[in-house]
């Protein structure tokens, strides 16, 4: 069951998207009850607020430079650089430059 933009089986670049797809905006490229995947556009300056999530999750910078501020200090992503987060561990993040993110976050039924 897939409600996202892709389907199972199909192959899309992370950086072109599909052709009814702009590169510039937001998707959740898939959403099961167990996984959701977005590709997210980060714009410079652009903060989004603390938050945590009921899942494990991962965040692989596609391009630009992010900062994923934790409870323990602040880690900077690159293009090509990847953070795995706990279930419910708080962090926000500060767009240094235009980026693109891919966000992974894998649901549990203890979730």
């Amino acid at each position: 069951m897939n409600q996202g933009h892709i389907d199972a089986g199909e192959v899309v670049s992370l950086e072109t998207l599909k052709e009814d797809m702009s590169p510039d905006a937001s998707y959740a490229l898939i959403k099961t009850p167990d996984m959701e995947v977005i590709r997210m556009v980060v714009p410079k300056g652009r903060e989004i607020d603390e938050h945590s999530v009921k899942g494990e999750m991962s965040i692989q910078c596609l391009e630009g430079r992010v900062q994923v501020n934790l409870e323990d200090g602040s880690k900077e992503l690159t293009k090509g650089a990847w953070l795995y987060l706990n279930r419910k561990q708080p962090h926000s993040i500060s767009a240094e430059t235009d980026a693109v993110l891919l966000v992974t976050i894998l649901f549990t039924s203890d979730s």
